[in-house]
């Protein structure tokens, strides 16, 4: 198969895959939102696009479904170009595109959210279709704790201390960008921005604001990242996904 993207292909080469066995989609579930001084709004989208094609290729006998974006990303709006959706909107949205691959017969469908501020909703959204759809395998890839497990992992992965590695637009995520779209990337622009453990973060983020948190949007320190500690950071991710929450699932059969 040249591509595993919905969008790239006919309804003839789609239909063709779909007779061949293919059951699967994953859904990225991305957004439109700062990440600091030197990578493009999109990158969540991006990434989200780049996890959802590795999912696939390891499972095989599965496709990628465009993007949903913007996603929910109130707390970046005081930076210009961000974009947010209402909340039930971004919910309609998932539940429009799983109504739709049903309809088309997907047994499995995976939504694979790539912005910590989609999680919660993906999850639930997941169960909820789950019961609307009960014959059918609907799965959310990564939660909040899942996201702090990624994060305190790759980071030790990379002998990087996890302040530095960040949880938006640091160490580890402006290198997975240079892994696998560094042409978003301006690593003359990057900045270290405020370093402090996940809860350190997430307490300031909740009490003060993302912007007076760090005044350039980073929450870690982009100036260490390379695209090596990309790759491993995104594999362990994908690792993560498919081991714990895919083939854990005894509704998943492809």
């Amino acid at each position: 198969m040249k591509t595993f993207l919905l969008e790239e292909m006919t309804w003839v080469q789609i239909k063709k895959a779909m007779d061949a066995g293919v059951r699967t989609v994953v859904i990225p579930l991305g957004a439109i939102e700062q990440h600091g001084p030197h990578i493009a709004i999109s990158c969540d989208t991006l990434l989200g696009y780049s996890l959802a094609e590795i999912i696939a290729r390891r499972l095989e006998k599965a496709l990628v479904a465009p993007a949903i974006r913007p996603g929910l990303s109130e707390d970046f709006m005081e930076f210009p170009g961000s974009l947010t959706l209402r909340e039930s909107t971004f919910r309609d949205l998932i539940e429009d595109y799983v109504d739709s691959y049903v309809r088309h017969g997907f047994t499995n469908i995976i939504l694979a959210p790539a912005h910590g501020g989609n999680f919660d909703v993906a999850e639930d959204m997941a169960e909820k279709l789950s019961q609307k759809h009960p014959d059918f395998c609907i799965i959310n890839t990564l939660t909040l704790e899942d996201m702090s497990k990624m994060s305190e992992t790759s980071s030790e992965s990379a002998e990087m201390d996890q302040t530095v590695g960040g949880i938006h637009a640091g160490g580890i995520e402006t290198s997975e960008m240079l892994a696998y779209w560094p042409q978003y990337v301006d690593m003359s622009k990057a900045e270290t921005g405020f370093l402090g453990t996940i809860e350190e973060t997430f307490e300031s983020v909740e009490m003060k604001g993302l912007k007076a948190t760090s005044n350039n949007g980073i929450l870690g320190d982009a100036t260490v990242a390379t695209a090596e500690v990309g790759k491993v950071s995104m594999e362990i991710c994908v690792d993560y996904i498919i081991d714990y929450k895919i083939k854990n699932n005894k509704k998943f059969c492809l």
